[in-house]
């Protein structure tokens, strides 16, 4: 019934995939604790930043990416970059809502990415398990994105700036609902495990110690701070840097299984080339601050006001101060930065993708 299957190795699994976001967790109430909001600002940069890097040679260093996907990879980035530019200037607290929106989005899909790949090594599940799994990670952010206080605030004070018709009655009814949901397909999920071990499926029990693990570091700084900049640092250590290790090591088992053409990723892995990778991702958020290296107040284009919102006394919704415009714009910034990277990811990542498959 139970079978125990690694993405990379019990000893590695631990550290990356499993110990982690407990790590990380810690990391950002001690960052909370000593460090001003523009020191966390550049540390969240400099974690955030590199994993794109991975995720550019992923995209446009392997040849064989680059023939299969080459229109998604040069029409997708216009696309993105004049949709970005609007925001920016129009609405960038509504265009940081959706930028968080797609970026946990794209972080639910990573962590369900893993988890498939944790029940491809072991050959666990039955057919239909992707989509139970799939709804599970869901179902568990969606209740985080509406209960936690610190995202609560900001979809309350971006809806009532719209003037969209919100009462207290209506938030409670829909916190209501948002935990019989859960709690409904808590029981439904049970029920899957028990029908898996039913038909004789193996069940991958590293897999729901990686998906607890993962959910503790997200709800536990989301009911814990309200700086959307200190859970982005939790969030980062644990996505950014398991996407890191997942990058170089599914490239480093792709040339040593000679599965995929000779290009500038195959110049960044083998022995010896480690250093080399890790080095890149330096210099590109090395790069990367240098470029923008500038006042925040620049990038708003003289209409973004840190400090636009009212208190919002029903909701016990507080004015939004400066530091806390501080911390959401520069956010914005980091995230905005980022839509290229979730573009990418929605198509080079399929566990399901043969290719893919490969080099896993």
């Amino acid at each position: 019934m139970f079978k125990t299957g690694y993405i990379l190795n019990p000893k590695h699994d631990l550290v990356w995939f499993l110990g982690l976001p407990f790590f990380a967790v810690a990391m950002a109430l001690g960052f909370q604790a000593w460090l001003p909001y523009v020191a966390v600002a550049s540390i969240n940069l400099w974690i955030t930043i590199p994993h794109h890097y991975a995720g550019w040679v992923r995209s446009y260093g392997m040849p064989d990416v680059w023939d299969r996907f080459k229109d998604r990879l040069i029409i997708g980035p216009i696309v993105i970059v004049g949709f970005t530019v609007m925001g920016l200037q129009f609405a960038p607290i509504t265009l940081l809502l959706l930028v968080t929106a797609w970026d946990h989005q794209h972080s639910i899909m990573q962590q369900h990415g893993l988890a498939r790949i944790y029940d491809f090594k072991a050959g666990a599940g039955l057919k239909n398990t992707r989509r139970y799994d799939l709804i599970l990670h869901c179902v568990l952010y969606a209740y985080m994105f509406l209960n936690a206080p610190m995202f609560k605030f900001l979809w309350i004070r971006e809806l009532h700036r719209m003037r969209v018709p919100l009462s207290v009655p209506v938030v409670d009814a829909l916190l209501m609902v948002s935990q019989i949901v859960l709690v409904g397909y808590l029981v439904v999920y049970l029920w899957h495990l028990w029908r898996t071990h039913q038909e004789g499926a193996i069940i991958n029990p590293v897999k729901y110690v990686f998906i607890f693990a993962s959910y503790f570091l997200w709800y536990f700084v989301a009911w814990n701070t309200n700086s959307i900049l200190l859970h982005a640092v939790a969030h980062r250590l644990m996505h950014g840097v398991q996407y890191i290790v997942m990058v170089y090591s599914f490239m480093r088992k792709s040339q040593e299984k000679g599965t995929f053409r000779a290009g500038f990723w195959s110049k960044l892995t083998g022995p010896g080339h480690l250093r080399w990778f890790l080095a890149g991702g330096v210099v590109y958020a090395l790069l990367f601050q240098l470029i923008i290296n500038r006042p925040l107040d620049e990038f708003g284009f003289g209409v973004v006001n840190f400090a636009p919102y009212p208190a919002i006394e029903e909701f016990g919704v507080p004015a939004m101060d400066y530091a806390s415009g501080y911390a959401l714009f520069s956010q914005m910034m980091i995230y905005a930065y980022g839509l290229m990277h979730y573009y990418l990811d929605s198509f080079i990542w399929k566990v399901s993708d043969k290719q893919t498959q490969k080099g896993l």
